[in-house]
């Protein structure tokens, strides 16, 4: 049986990759759903919490502590979070029959134009073994599927920046 684990801003987390490296990633906004980076270098296990750097982001978004509650992620130590460089993306949202932009924590803020419509994406989370896949797939352990560059810093930067214009 699983465990419930105590998350908080700036945890710094591993998981396995293959029998030698690990991934890590940080804790940015914990709560029920919470926020998250996975840094895009591939560590070798034993890795020292010394040895991260965490503005070296591959991958963020939003996500469920299941893969901790089940012992797959586990935290090493907290580091301070990044200043900069984390993509925060606003996304749309159908409120009776309008859409609405909302910032990154799914807050309304204002009425979509028509032309934001086809280029915001709704807000959505994904599973811990979406961006654990990601990573993998970066590293060339499995296949890159498409829809894994959603995750990308950089896609979420240009989503970020339709909402900053």
């Amino acid at each position: 049986m699983g465990k419930r684990v105590r998350l908080n801003a700036g945890d710094i987390f591993t998981f396995d990759l293959d029998d030698e490296r690990v991934g890590a990633g940080q804790i940015i906004e914990p709560g029920m759903v919470f926020l998250i980076t996975i840094l895009e270098p591939a560590f070798p296990k034993g890795l020292e919490l010394s040895k991260l750097d965490p503005s070296e982001i591959l991958l963020t978004g939003w996500t469920t502590d299941a893969l901790f509650f089940h012992d797959r992620w586990h935290v090493m130590g907290n580091l301070p979070i990044p200043a900069s460089g984390i993509p925060r993306p606003c996304s749309k949202v159908r409120i009776g029959d309008e859409f609405w932009i909302q910032d990154y924590r799914a807050t309304p803020v204002r009425k979509a134009a028509e032309s934001e419509l086809e280029l915001l994406d709704f807000h959505t989370s994904r599973s811990p073994i979406a961006y654990q896949s990601a990573l993998k797939a970066h590293h060339g352990l499995e296949k890159w599927h498409p829809d894994y560059e959603k995750l990308t810093k950089a896609y979420r930067a240009a989503q970020a920046a339709l909402c900053s214009a």
